[in-house]
């Protein structure tokens, strides 16, 4: 995901930074690149409370802060996507093809058909959190007068520099691991399972024809339960896994947008 126009350049495809002029901090906040970072700062905010309802804390107000995190993500996709749009055209199936179009298509679609799954959050949580110190570091924090040789200043770039293409990675694994976690919860007969389970296996699939990491790690998941198989010793278990790899494998094959990409997003 990338920034706005002015460039901050962050986001799921990772984050690198370029500092515009320096603005003070009424002008900083008129900007179209501030409503996005709000977006992420309302996504971090409302997923640290989301998390704290599952110990207790306001536990009643858990679809309140789910409900809010998702908005933080729609209005900081949405301000990327309505850039796109006025700068290159309405093209849908382009559109499609952009990683920011299909993280806010997954999170419309969550919005709408809210799962309450702390696991379905934790992605544009690591996201938000990057782009939050990002722009903090390259815009906030100049346009309060404190430089970027300050100790704080350097701090968080050093954080971002050290750990950028590891939440990256890492991203790709939640991925994965939120849907299997909700496939489970179809299996088990879960309240509202169903949708988002098909709307995350919609998102998995145009993230697999994209990003690298996601294939590796469905790579890595394969191998691992070819070997529980072949360990189990029955051919039962076996002869259905063959048949279960079969479908995935077609499934793989079908393809939005012709050949697969090799660049790691």
């Amino acid at each position: 995901m990338s920034a706005p126009e002015q460039k901050v350049n962050t986001g799921a495809e990772g984050t690198s930074t370029s500092t515009a002029p320096k603005k003070d901090i009424a002008a900083t906040v008129q900007t179209l690149q501030f409503a996005w970072y709000v977006g992420h700062v309302v996504t971090v905010i409302s997923t640290i409370f989301y998390a704290l309802t599952y110990v207790k804390v306001f536990p009643r107000s858990y679809k309140f802060w789910y409900s809010l995190a998702l908005l933080g993500v729609i209005e900081s996709f949405g301000v990327l996507i309505f850039q796109t749009i006025k700068k290159h055209g309405f093209n849908a199936p382009k559109l499609l093809a952009e990683d920011n179009a299909q993280y806010l298509f997954l999170s419309v679609l969550l919005f709408i058909a809210p799962p309450h799954v702390l696991l379905t959050l934790l992605v544009f949580f690591l996201f938000s959190t990057f782009h939050v110190l990002s722009y903090t570091k390259h815009f906030i924090l100049p346009a309060l007068d404190i430089p970027e040789t300050h100790p704080l200043s350097k701090k968080i770039g050093d954080f971002v520099a050290a750990n950028n293409n590891k939440s990256i990675q890492l991203a790709a694994l939640l991925e994965v691991v939120t849907l299997v976690w909700l496939l489970i919860r179809v299996i088990t007969f879960r309240k509202r399972s169903l949708t988002p389970f098909l709307a995350y296996a919609l998102f998995i699939k145009l993230r697999y024809e994209k990003s690298a990491f996601t294939r590796n790690y469905f790579k890595q998941a394969e191998i691992r339960v070819e070997n529980l198989v072949n360990g189990s010793g029955n051919p039962a278990v076996k002869d259905a896994w063959l048949k279960a790899k079969g479908v995935f494998h077609q499934v793989g094959s079908i393809r939005f947008f012709g050949e697969n990409k090799d660049k790691a997003t």
